[in-house]
């Protein structure tokens, strides 16, 4: 199962950190995810049937720019 860790500077309050977790676990093909709110970065574990890319355009479309930070 894949795994990418996103840097998401605008992650800066615990409702930020809400708000993105609430998003992932929305997306279809997420198994897991983990908001850290003081190093700014989500973890992911999902199928090959999301891209990394994917994940991170829907982030934006919330509001959060997020830049894969590691992918495997």
């Amino acid at each position: 199962m894949p795994e990418t860790t996103f840097h998401i500077p605008m992650l800066r309050t615990p409702d930020d950190a809400d708000a993105v977790m609430f998003e992932l676990q929305d997306l279809p093909c997420v198994n897991q995810a983990d908001v850290n709110l003081a190093e700014q970065t989500a973890w992911v574990s999902h199928t090959r049937m999301i891209a990394p890319e994917d994940i991170a355009a829907a982030l934006l479309e919330a509001g959060y720019e997020a830049q894969v930070r590691s992918a495997g």
